[in-house]
């Protein structure tokens, strides 16, 4: 199919279109409709470019960039056919204006808006630079500003770190009033300190209309890269305290900026300053939303979303200073070629209209700090015992009838983070304790802290039998501790030098999994431990390239997980290595039970995998965003969803059986929901999980 630029096609690979939403260089975006009926932003490639190995090298890892740091708040690639006539890309659809459209139509940000849509997007660019990106083109119009936050858009110039940017000599990538000096003078030598440099210019827009070197109104490009390079930026109308933080993202040297993670220690100073304040009364759309002023000084977690057209111009072809372009605002959806499964279920009435049967019991929060409101209960089960963490409380023992507190072990500082149910053995339930850094076990029938054992980290700790071993990093390299679960005593350590990375998985049947991270980030040696000793007895296979992240093992094989490409299974009796390609796969949490792995996607698609043949069973639309892992029980699965909603499918036909009401805290955005997404905890039927509103809830919805 040949298209014209002012054609608009009927219909693009199984996507009906209803109309041109944006263009730019090197394709039109459209606002489709998948098979299932969702709406979706799809990309095309002008025809022009169809067949330039270029912009199709271009294009691919446009694909790639947003796959990769598709997240909590991203615009998800659901679909994508570079090979196709035309080539697209379909992702989640917004409906939600730009920064830059917001501040043409309604005039600049109130001041405290602009702080915290500098958090948002300063977590938005630590997650992409944690991805292995640079983003290489922040500016206004790729800020999107929905209703749970901003969402940062377009990697279609994106570049991979240590990678060889597709730059042809003599071009440099990006629009001008945004650039870093390095831009311009090195373009092939741009980094991460670049990402810092533009948000500093897109602050500056946001609270004045204007980027920081914009100068005279009509200035030309090359003018306004000069002054990038050789001026100082224009902050005259920035509020003080903001221009300080914002003169720090503007210095021309890039060792001198702070990183993402230092900038949102800038910000978050002045979300502290707020808390005493009165609660403005005016916010951009988007950014009203967000969350409220807290006294601890607590992030939420921000967007980094996928879509966009990509800009590769010479000097003399950049647009005018300012400009923007006819951007595309985000988009995705289920693939194209899933078969989207919904039936009739059973929906639990919201608040008065709850028969009997459904809400059992609801615990409010233990303290009533107003920001302890934003940390999510976790809690774990085992037969009939509940134990959960909460916002000023290492653990507490809950009647799973009643919700009655049956013991309970506070903080000393009740503004302290929630913790970590690690697990049960036997009457010991063993919890992370993230304050303070310590791995705790406590009697669950009296809550007597049995004992304690430092635990720096981040940690993983593994539980088999009556043990419990924790890796985490120790001052002399990654550290590996195997002790006694009921008393705490040490029964085996060892320590790997610094510098290098191991990490364990469960290989069950008292086996243990040594794996072994090189310098590209993967995994490249899978070995067992002996359990006791904790010394390699065999190494069970070696990679030179990503063989994904263990998901399952049971004894006899262990399965990783290549996030949308592949599962590699390792034999553990002779090493043998199997790699299955997986059908259609998206990127999503991963749980497996016996031969199925489903897969869950940040915008409620649920999926299954046969583990032993890679081929696709099912997948179909929970319609709740940002579910944490699912949970599977009985043939079920359960998915906690960013709302507080927990909806159940059947596992093997993929038909949602019921979803209960929502429950969340409604001064929050869905970025600060997700900031600890917890999973749901079943017991006979039962379903337990903690909400945004600092409670613990208990549903037993009807038999379906």
């Amino acid at each position: 199919m040949r298209l014209q630029d002012e054609e608009t096609p009927s219909v693009v690979g199984e996507y009906r279109i209803e109309r041109r939403i944006g263009a730019g260089g090197m394709g039109v975006v459209y606002l489709a409709v998948s098979p299932s009926g969702r709406q979706v932003a799809l990309k095309v490639i002008r025809w022009e470019f169809a067949h330039d190995i270029d912009y199709l090298a271009r294009f691919r890892h446009e694909i790639e960039a947003a796959r990769q740091v598709s997240g909590a708040f991203t615009a998800s690639v659901v679909g994508a056919d570079a090979d196709a006539e035309p080539p697209w890309m379909a992702t989640q659809y917004f409906d939600s204006p730009t920064l830059s459209e917001r501040v043409r139509e309604s005039g600049v940000l109130e001041e405290d808006a602009v702080w915290r849509l500098g958090r948002g997007l300063a977590e938005a660019l630590r997650d992409i630079h944690r991805a292995g990106l640079v983003h290489r083109d922040l500016k206004p119009s790729n800020v999107l500003l929905t209703e749970d936050g901003p969402r940062v858009i377009d990697f279609g110039i994106a570049r991979v770190l240590r990678a060889e940017p597709l730059t042809r000599t003599g071009k440099i990538l990006g629009t001008v009033s945004f650039m870093a000096p390095e831009q311009v003078s090195t373009p092939r030598e741009v980094g991460t300190a670049a990402d810092v440099f533009a948000l500093g210019g897109v602050l500056t827009y946001a609270a004045t209309g204007q980027g920081p070197f914009d100068g005279d109104t009509g200035a030309p490009p090359i003018a306004v890269a000069m002054k990038i390079v050789q001026d100082d930026p224009d902050l005259a109308e920035v509020p003080s305290a903001l221009r300080s933080v914002i003169e720090k993202c503007l210095r021309k040297d890039p060792s001198s900026r702070p990183s993402p993670t230092e900038l949102l220690a800038l910000l978050n100073e002045k979300e502290v300053d707020c808390a005493e304040r009165p609660k403005e009364t005016t916010a951009p759309e988007g950014i009203a939303n967000g969350p409220r002023p807290r006294p601890r000084a607590r992030i939420y977690l921000a967007a980094v979303a996928a879509i966009g057209v990509a800009v590769a111009v010479s000097m003399a072809q950049v647009g005018t200073a300012g400009g923007d372009r006819d951007d595309a605002e985000g988009s995705a959806s289920p693939s194209a070629k899933a078969s989207s499964t919904r039936a009739a279920s059973v929906d639990e009435p919201v608040a008065a209209l709850r028969p009997k049967g459904w809400a059992l019991w609801e615990k409010k929060p233990t303290t009533s700090t107003e920001h302890l409101a934003h940390d999510i209960p976790a809690c774990a089960g085992s037969g009939d015992v509940l134990v959960c963490t909460e916002a000023g409380v290492v653990a507490e023992r809950i009647d799973v009838a009643s919700g009655r507190v049956r013991w309970s072990k506070r903080h000393t500082d009740e503004s302290s983070q929630p913790g970590l149910v690690v697990g049960f053995v036997g009457d010991t339930v063993l919890v992370q304790d993230v304050d303070e850094e310590q791995l705790v076990g406590f009697d669950v029938n009296t809550g007597d802290r049995l004992w304690s054992a430092q635990a720096s980290g981040p940690p993983t700790f593994t539980l088999q039998k009556s043990t419990v071993t924790t890796t985490h990093h120790h001052v002399d390299g990654v550290r590996i501790d195997r002790r006694d679960a009921r008393t705490g005593k040490l029964i085996g350590s060892r320590t790997f030098p610094a510098g290098e990375y191991y990490d364990l998985f469960d290989g069950g049947d008292n086996v243990l999994h040594l794996l072994r991270y090189g310098e590209e980030g993967f995994i490249t040696s899978v070995a067992v431990l002996h359990a006791a000793t904790l010394q390699t007895t065999k190494v069970l296979a070696t990679f030179d390239e990503d063989p994904g992240t263990p998901v399952a093992a049971d004894g006899d094989t262990l399965s990783l997980l290549l996030d949308g490409k592949s599962v590699t299974r390792i034999t553990n009796a002779d090493g043998n290595v199997e790699r299955l390609p997986l059908r259609d796969a998206f990127v999503g949490t991963a749980r497996v039970q016996g031969d199925m792995l489903y897969l869950s996607r940040t915008d409620g698609m649920l999926a299954a995998y046969d583990l032993r043949t890679g081929l696709r069973k099912w997948t179909m639309e929970t319609t709740g965003e940002s579910p944490a892992r699912p949970v599977f029980s009985d043939g079920r699965l359960y998915s906690l969803v960013g709302d507080g909603r927990i909806i159940c499918v059947d596992a093997a036909t993929g038909k949602t059986v019921w979803r209960s009401a929502a429950r969340r805290d409604p001064n929050l955005s869905v970025a600060d929901l997700t900031r600890r997404r917890t999973e749901p905890v079943v017991l006979d039927g039962r379903v337990y999980a903690g909400s945004t509103t600092g409670s613990i809830f208990a549903i037993a919805p009807p038999t379906a």
